[in-house]
C-alpha cells in the first residue's frame, strides 16, 4: 500500500502532477480509489494497482487531448479491425478449399468423358428429348428448363451458368450449320 506522498512521487514521474492537494482532491473526488488509515489524521493508504490504473487512464485522457483521438473508440476499431481480418483469412482459406474441389471435380469431369464411348451432348439430349426432334420444340424446352434455373427465379446460378453456356454454344454451332 502507498501514501499519498508516495503516490504523489510516482504521478509526478509520470508527469500527471507534483502536488499532494491535487493528488487528494482526486481521491476526494474517487478518481483514485484509497482507503484512509485508521489514525486520524487525513492519511490514505492507496494500493499500487489503483494508482496504476488511474495513471494509465490519466495517460489516455491526455493523449486523447493532446491528439484529438478517443483511445478507448481506437482500441475498440483495433479490436474490431483484427477480428476482421480473422474472418477473411478463414475465408480465403474456405475459397481455397472450394476452388481446389472444383478444379478436381472438373478434371474428373474430363477424365470420365474422355473414357467413356456416349455421343456428345446435345440441346436435346440435355433437356431429354430425342436428337430428330423439331429444333423449335427443343429450343423451347431449353428455354424453360433455363427459365426454372435462373437465380432470380429461385434457381441455382453456377447450373444455370452451366446450362446457359452450353445453350449458346450450342445454339451458335447450330446456326453456323
Amino acid at each position: 500500500m502507498l501514501n499519498v506522498k508516495e503516490v504523489t512521487e510516482q504521478l509526478r514521474a509520470a508527469r500527471i502532477t507534483d502536488s499532494e492537494q491535487v493528488v487528494i482532491r482526486w481521491i476526494l473526488d474517487g478518481k483514485i480509489k484509497a482507503k484512509r488509515t485508521k489514525h486520524l489524521n487525513l492519511e490514505y493508504s492507496i494500493h499500487p494497482v489503483d494508482l496504476a490504473s488511474f495513471i494509465l487512464e490519466k495517460t489516455i485522457e491526455d493523449k486523447t487531448k493532446k491528439f484529438g483521438v478517443d483511445f478507448h473508440q481506437w482500441e475498440k476499431t483495433f479490436q474490431e479491425n483484427q477480428t476482421f481480418k480473422e474472418e477473411i483469412e478463414q475465408l480465403k482459406t474456405s475459397i481455397r478449399i472450394e476452388q481446389a474441389k472444383n478444379r478436381s471435380l472438373k478434371k474428373m469431369l474430363k477424365a470420365e468423358y474422355a473414357l467413356s464411348d456416349s455421343p456428345p451432348l446435345t440441346l436435346a439430349s440435355l433437356v431429354g428429348l430425342d436428337s430428330d426432334e423439331d429444333p423449335e420444340i427443343i429450343k423451347k424446352e431449353y428455354k424453360k428448363l433455363l427459365k426454372a434455373l435462373h437465380p432470380d427465379r429461385g434457381g441455382d446460378e453456377r447450373l444455370f451458368k452451366v446450362f446457359y453456356d452450353h445453350y449458346s454454344k450450342m445454339n451458335g454451332d447450330s446456326k453456323g450449320h
